[in-house]
């Protein structure tokens, strides 16, 4: 038998570009068409509080797929299975057709199934083809793909809804997603061909987390990552709140505010990235990304009424920028401590934590809302687990020679 031929890279980070895209669109779906659910005649009875129970249905999913993901990876190859996943969160979207709490949970649930194995089967797909020295930039490209598809979702759903209704935007939203997954379903197949698949081992994921603990790099890099995790959650929760409530402005420019912190994560991580690759020190680099959050998230906490609209705009672009510019790196990261035969498994016990991060964040800074009666103190609350992390990353992430056969050895 002849060997597979060997994908080129641009179609490699192609295909895992356009899934992220298309199961960040599926999970954005909810979220941005609630203001139409809680106005909708039907009385569905969604209020502000179904976006927190979907937001834990959907990680809650994220976190026990992430968990069980290698099976997947074994049994269907990496690839496919992250076709898979992206087919589950479009077929799973009708859920929320009922229009109650019931049907959002399901919803959420499935969704985030679909959503966790993506990140660690993009990391798998990746490596093989990524060149030393452009690691960071690749892996922050892929990442891009997440508030790009939380941005189409912002972009394409509310006219939508306007025209043909919430109900048959779902449809419409779905049928994209499980669209963009069949479109790459046949060289995914082509690209397991060449991609090592990992023995089946439902002990791997407990295995990789209390390794990952263990290393001492990794667990460090966790622990950055996790922090961050957490003021991204929020960012995307509350930026629109925050623009409303501290500017008094309308629901629009609140929504503008949400596309501009979007376009400043997009722009973040690529930025990110080649600095990255251009210096080396990626402690450095998360550092001065987590300083930079403490700073933004300062900015828009001191948001006024009198400020212009671009003022508010450029506060959101800024958070969106250093809040959102992680994801790659973090990413990149792993594949230069850990071997390459490893990196899938320790970028599933990053996932984890990262989800667990998600978790933290939302509530946090809801309970200091509770607690002070001040959106601005509640959203300070935030630059303390930002400025741990740059902390963590200054003095704990020291550059280091790569692992023997870790990803940076890729030729």
């Amino acid at each position: 038998m002849m060997p597979a031929e060997r994908p080129a890279a641009g179609s490699v980070i192609a295909l895992t570009l356009t899934q992220q895209i298309a199961v960040s669109l599926a999970a954005a779906t909810f979220p941005v068409l609630l203001p139409a659910l809680s106005s909708d005649a039907t009385g569905s009875g969604l209020g502000g509080d179904a976006a927190g129970v979907y937001a834990v249905a959907l990680y809650g999913g994220a976190i026990v797929a992430t968990f069980f993901c290698q099976a997947g990876f074994s049994t269907f190859g990496i690839a496919s299975t992250s076709t898979l996943c992206v087919l589950l969160a479009g077929l799973a979207l009708p859920a929320l057709l009922p229009g109650t709490l019931a049907a959002v949970i399901l919803a959420g649930i499935v969704i985030g199934i679909g959503y966790g194995p993506t990140t660690p089967a993009s990391s798998s797909m990746i490596l093989p083809f990524v060149a030393a020295g452009r690691a960071n930039f690749l892996f922050s490209l892929r990442q891009t793909g997440a508030p790009l598809g939380v941005l189409c979702a912002g972009v394409l759903i509310p006219p939508l809804v306007g025209w043909i209704g919430w109900s048959d935007t779902v449809l419409i939203v779905a049928a994209l997603v499980v669209i963009a997954s069949l479109a790459g379903a046949a060289f995914a197949r082509r690209l397991d061909k060449v991609l090592v698949r990992p023995a089946i081992d439902l002990r791997r994921t407990p295995r990789a987390v209390v390794a990952a603990l263990r290393r001492r790099p990794l667990r460090r890099l966790i622990s950055v990552s996790c922090l961050f995790a957490a003021m991204l959650a929020t960012v995307n929760a509350y930026i629109p709140y925050s623009v409303a409530t501290l500017g008094q402005t309308s629901l629009t420019v609140a929504g503008w505010a949400a596309a501009a912190a979007q376009v400043g994560a997009v722009a973040g991580r690529l930025f990110w990235g080649a600095l990255a690759d251009r210096i080396g020190a990626m402690g450095r680099v998360l550092a001065m990304l987590g300083l930079g959050m403490a700073a933004a998230v300062a900015l828009v906490a001191s948001i006024r009424p009198e400020w212009p609209v671009a003022g508010m705009l450029g506060a959101s672009f800024l958070l969106g920028t250093t809040g959102a510019g992680w994801g790659g790196l973090v990413l990149a990261e792993v594949t230069r401590i850990v071997p390459r035969a490893e990196v899938g498994t320790a970028t599933t016990a990053l996932m984890i934590f990262n989800y667990v991060g998600v978790f933290i964040g939302p509530p946090l800074v809801a309970g200091a809302l509770l607690a002070t009666g001040s959106l601005r103190i509640a959203l300070l609350v935030l630059t303390v687990g930002s400025l741990v992390g740059a902390t963590i990353a200054w003095f704990g992430l020291a550059a280091e020679p790569p692992t023997p056969e870790s990803g940076d050895h890729v030729p």
